[in-house]
């Protein structure tokens, strides 16, 4: 989402829009929970915290500035009360580093990764299908094997010019098959 856009409700709710508020919470709850993902696996404490930020700033909202960035306020709204939270109820006692941050994908970005990845295949798929044999062969070891020309050109026995074109007749075909 444009962060215009973000700014714009942002500056709204703080003049009293309740139903900017409202916005502002449903498109950026998502992201901030997998962002608390990031710190800790305990989903209960990342949904009580998200909703402690969302109450402060409710609260607060007559005293609050338009943030240059809303996502990044949110972020680090979310990040410090976990941080104070996780300290005060003593998760990593004893740990000079108290939050660990992970860069490993959530199980719940893997899903989608792999539904995505999935979706790609199917799409990818039914274009192809779409090509006589000899073009589908040519763009699998161009654009899937990412083999070079010269590679392809002594896989299909063709010549270097053979190969470009045949490439290039293949991608229009595509293009006038699947319009944007």
């Amino acid at each position: 989402m444009p962060e215009e856009e973000n700014k714009e409700k942002w500056a709204r709710f703080i003049a009293g829009d309740k139903e900017a508020y409202g916005w502002i919470y449903r498109t950026n709850i998502q992201e901030l929970y997998r962002y608390g993902l990031r710190f800790t696996n305990n989903t209960e404490l990342i949904k009580d915290c998200i909703q402690e930020v969302f109450t402060t700033i409710y609260k607060n909202r007559k005293r609050l500035p338009v943030p240059d960035n809303v996502n990044v306020y949110l972020f680090v709204s979310l990040k410090n009360n976990l941080i104070r939270t996780m300290q005060r109820e003593s998760f990593y006692k004893d740990d000079p580093e108290p939050v660990p941050f992970s860069l490993e994908p959530t199980v719940e970005e893997q899903y989608i990764e792999q539904e995505t990845q999935g979706l790609r295949q199917k799409q990818l798929k039914e274009i192809l299908s779409f090509l006589p044999p000899r073009q589908q062969e040519i763009l699998y070891y161009r654009y899937i094997k990412e083999l070079s020309l010269d590679e392809i050109c002594s896989i299909m026995s063709l010549n270097y010019q053979s190969a470009q074109n045949l490439i290039q007749r293949s991608l229009k075909k595509i293009r006038e098959a699947f319009p944007h």
